[in-house]
């Protein structure tokens, strides 16, 4: 059984709400119905915002078949007993080794354990503090890291603040990030806006019942880890044999073709050693691509998918349409850049790519759960293009893909420290357990759905139970 494990991040959350928790998610079906049962809570129990999006993350996992569980790690982490740090006394300074004031219960910290190990997703929500996630997460990743055990996870993150565009994004963004380093693959949440996940308006303790857009982007996140990892433990379980078909797009270079040298490369020795993949290579380096126009013709409003993308630019020296029709199909896609140590040795189509990507995305997602990571070639310390990789993720995470741990090759003094053929054999193999899932999954087709100014649901309207 598929299982989804949703992790409280809150420093106000109270253990005694956990099974509280739990059962509210277990008795709605959409969001304004679990408005309407929060709002009953609320009248008679104290519920803080962290605490109600990740009810709204445990409905939508158990809504798309997951099996669900939540545990608030301030029952992992509490407070230390308070104490007075003389900074300022001479002597021994160990005490400034305690001023972390978050202990580890030994028993709660074996529970978790457990927990992880039964489960295929994870969702951590989180209240946010300046952009960023509260103590309790990050050591919550901290702890992941040390023990490694959310590798192979499917993770997404929901996130609350006191006021919309309060930094919920970052929040998430960041977490995402480190969390493929670990070995996890990041989500967001899914239809009909598929961005980094839920982000919620709170602010006074429970006032986040009254966002229900929030709340639907929390639902979705938890729907969306439920079907990827369902996906996944579907590949595991029964591999197909077909062909995996795995493409490096070419998203800029040096003037001398360095990056083009090295794919081939890795693609020459990845080809002889991987049975079962087939891969091929987009240069866009080598064609033209004309800027978006941000006009009116891109799909909108959930239009049927179509052959075409009605992009209104049909110029035949614009290639977006034959690398459109070479990324459409593909099990996975490793984008590709570099970071050089001479700005004007680059040449770069990936920004004006990442504009025309547009209409692929407003056509319905056609790169839905597709597998994508970021690849950058490094020269030791150049600062021209250090974060390609995060950019990746970033942007086309909002196309409904599975985000994968980024490949990093590092060149220093003319010697290459790693040459990225490891982590391209790892993306290919969850590339191919991927598609042998999504051939066995029974996912709803994405629809897009574009609201105009400002956003928002149809009013009276959710993402869920339409």
């Amino acid at each position: 059984m598929n299982r989804v494990l949703v992790l409280g991040g809150s420093i106000r959350a109270k253990t005694g709400n956990r099974e509280m928790v739990l059962e509210m998610a277990s008795k709605v079906t959409d969001v304004v119905e679990y408005q309407e049962v929060i709002g009953n809570v609320l009248s008679t129990s104290s519920l803080c915002n962290s605490e109600i999006i990740a009810g709204a993350a445990l409905a939508g996992a158990r809504m798309s078949g997951a099996e669900v569980e939540y545990f608030p790690l301030c029952h992992l982490f509490p407070q230390k007993d308070r104490r007075v740090f003389d900074l300022m006394a001479e002597g021994d300074d160990s005490s400034l080794s305690s001023l972390d004031t978050l202990d580890i219960d030994e028993d709660a910290l074996e529970e978790l354990l457990a927990a992880l190990d039964k489960s295929q997703g994870i969702v951590l929500a989180t209240p946010v503090y300046f952009g960023d996630r509260s103590s309790v997460a990050n050591k919550f990743l901290q702890l992941a890291t040390v023990r490694e055990r959310v590798r192979n996870k499917i993770y997404g993150v929901v996130s609350v603040g006191a006021k919309r565009n309060g930094g919920q994004e970052t929040c998430n963004i960041f977490s995402l990030y480190e969390m493929l380093h670990q070995g996890t693959f990041g989500v967001g949440n899914g239809m009909p806006t598929s961005q980094y996940g839920g982000t919620a308006v709170g602010g006074d303790l429970g006032k986040v019942v009254e966002d229900e857009w929030g709340l639907a982007t929390a639902f979705g996140t938890g729907e969306r880890v439920a079907q990827v990892s369902r996906m996944v433990a579907k590949g595991l379980q029964n591999p197909v044999k077909a062909k995996t078909n795995i493409v490096f797009l070419l998203a800029m270079d040096t003037k001398n073709g360095k990056l083009k040298a090295h794919i081939n490369s890795l693609v020459t020795e990845a080809s002889s050693k991987l049975n079962g993949v087939e891969f091929s290579v987009i240069n866009l380096v080598e064609h033209d691509i004309y800027r978006c126009l941000g006009c009116k013709s891109c799909p909108k409003d959930g239009d049927v998918q179509c052959e075409h993308p009605q992009c209104i630019i049909r110029n035949p020296d614009d290639y977006l349409e034959t690398a459109r029709g070479k990324l459409v199909g593909a099990d996975g896609v490793i984008v590709c850049g570099i970071n050089p140590s001479d700005i004007g040795d680059l040449v770069t189509r990936y920004q004006v790519f990442t504009e025309r990507m547009r209409s692929v995305r407003r056509n319905n997602y056609e790169l839905s759960n597709t597998l994508f990571a970021g690849l950058c070639y490094h020269d030791f310390g150049a600062t021209i293009n250090p974060i390609h990789s995060l950019k990746v993720m970033v942007s086309y995470i909002r196309h409904n893909t599975v985000v994968h741990k980024p490949i990093e090759i590092f060149e220093y003094n003319g010697e290459i420290m790693d040459s990225g053929a490891k982590g391209v054999a790892a993306f290919c193999e969850a590339a191919s357990i991927l598609a042998a899932g999504k051939a066995q999954v029974d996912i709803p087709k994405a629809t897009y759905n574009a609201y105009g100014e400002g956003g928002g649901y149809a009013q009276g309207e959710s993402s869920q139970g339409k």
